[in-house]
């Protein structure tokens, strides 16, 4: 097999094997999504979004990076002069994370008290009273289940994270719900769903590395704090990654109340389809591109980066057609409350676009400048934390989603300037046609839709009117894809990376 081909049949079976996960974690979030936005209502589901996001954001600082950083723990136990078993070096971790996971609960119980009520319900002051130790739960399962990826195993985030966790809360919350209790049912739903996870996980790491042997694990306090001040750089560059993805959550949660950040929230998972195209490329091309820069350099890894650019840009857009033609329908599911978000939904999957396709070549900057990676960071966060504030009151979700857009926009551009320092300069124009594709299939989309909804479609139902241009602009859109990819067989390839 020639390298070329080599490297797309690699990429195509990583991509391939993430996105069934993904698949399979969108479904289990969907039912859960129906059952809370649906039977609960807006401004619970609203209570429970701002709850759990706070939880989400608390875990990275109590994990203290040991997803990531357990890797080389584990390779330096087990290899070195004097080998360690790996599960004691699991439990050295769990224990580090569990201490730091009950500091960092107790904060988040204080934290919730301490907010004024202008800003707090009294709803979402309990629900995050309730919901702070959960933050043991999360971290467990993230350490355990990352133990498990070190033995090359990935079945079983894929089943926890996609099967147990998410159905287990949903099973819970609609009992809850069933029996009443429509003030705590999901954060007792999320309660049960992250005590699975951690039952399941440890479990998984168990069969995985072998016997725990607790009566000769002995762990040693000076050299378990000296690593974990090693891993405060970890956590808190995991800290300001999740902050930069969910701090227009929690500014519209803030700013606007329950019931508008429920609506915010389904918005958010709605979009979870337009995320998962890149996540699907990105565990297997950060080892690539990492070993695309050691073998040919950073300007051969930039036309790299640029043609995967290109390639994840042509399937979300693919995907942003079809979100704006079933948008409308989908939100129409939830009740009345949500009817009204459609045009921040294609605002925001719109940023989540920005972000995902022309974030890929922020993986250079990762490695060759991590500080300036972390400011893309930082600067989604100043904008979301100026523009929100300025937008909101006057266009509500709307002017939130927009902010984001915007801050996606800022963010690609000082990407690319960064990268030219580095003499990383794709062409202008690597990505202009899909995006002119897109552009030139919505107008015909819009043109002849119009005349279909004045002739044939009349008397129909405004849900199907108002899908109908957007299905034509994808039809036109796959069409010219199809062309393209004849006229240049070679446009979407991702050859230029280096498996071996």
């Amino acid at each position: 097999m020639t390298a070329p081909r080599q490297s797309q049949t690699v990429i195509a079976r990583g991509a391939g094997s993430n996105a069934l996960s993904f698949v399979i974690r969108f479904a289990a979030r969907a039912s859960f999504l129906y059952v809370g936005a649906r039977l609960y209502g807006a401004a619970n589901y609203g209570v429970f979004t701002m709850a759990s996001a706070m939880v989400e954001l608390a875990a990275p600082v109590a994990s203290l990076g040991l997803k990531r950083m357990i890797f080389p723990w584990l390779e330096e136990a087990t290899q070195g002069e004097q080998p360690r078993g790996a599960t004691h070096v699991l439990l050295d971790a769990l224990l580090l994370a569990t201490l730091s996971g009950l500091v960092v609960s107790a904060l988040l119980v204080l934290l919730a008290e301490a907010l004024p009520g202008r800003i707090v319900s009294d709803s979402l002051r309990l629900a995050l009273a309730l919901i702070a130790p959960a933050v043991l739960g999360q971290v467990i399962g993230d350490i355990a289940l990352a133990a498990t990826r070190w033995t090359h195993k990935m079945r079983y985030e894929v089943i926890a994270r996609g099967l147990v966790e998410p159905y287990v809360l949903t099973a819970v919350a609609f009992g809850a719900w069933y029996i009443g209790l429509e003030q705590t049912g999901m954060v007792i739903g999320y309660w049960a769903g992250s005590v699975a996870l951690v039952l399941f996980s440890v479990w998984s790491a168990r069969h995985c590395l072998g016997p725990l042997h607790l009566r000769r694990w002995r762990p040693h306090p000076a050299e378990l704090l000296r690593r974990a001040r090693a891993l405060a750089p970890a956590s808190g560059s995991d800290f300001l990654t999740t902050l930069a993805q969910r701090i227009d959550l929690y500014l519209v949660g803030f700013l606007l109340g329950d019931a508008a950040v429920g609506v915010y929230g389904v918005l958010r998972q709605l979009r979870t389809p337009i995320l998962q195209v890149r996540q699907a490329f990105d565990g297997i091309l950060t080892p690539l591109t990492a070993r695309t820069m050691m073998t040919d350099g950073d300007v051969a890894t930039g036309k790299a980066t640029a043609a995967a650019t290109r390639v994840i840009l042509t399937i979300q857009l693919g995907v942003v057609l079809l979100m704006a033609a079933t948008g409308e329908a989908l939100l129409d599911l939830f009740g009345a409350h949500y009817a009204g978000g459609y045009a921040a939904l294609l605002a925001m999957v719109l940023a989540e676009t920005v972000n995902g396709a022309f974030g890929v070549s922020e993986m250079i900057l990762y490695y060759r400048r991590p500080a300036l990676a972390l400011q893309v960071n930082l600067i989604l966060i100043v904008i979301a934390a100026l523009a929100i504030p300025l937008l909101t009151p006057q266009y509500g979700i709307l002017g939130a989603a927009f902010a984001m857009l915007l801050a996606a926009l800022v963010a690609s551009f000082m990407r690319r300037h960064w990268l030219s320092g580095l003499g990383v300069r794709p062409h202008p124009f690597h990505a202009a046609i899909p995006l002119l594709a897109a552009g030139t299939s919505v107008l015909l989309g819009v043109w002849l839709g119009g005349l279909a909804k004045v002739s044939a479609l009349a008397g129909a139902h405004p849900v199907v009117t108002k899908a109908v241009s957007p299905l034509i602009a994808l039809a036109f859109y796959g069409t010219f894809v199809a062309l393209w990819r004849k006229a240049q067989p070679g446009v979407l390839s991702l050859n230029r990376f280096r498996v071996s």
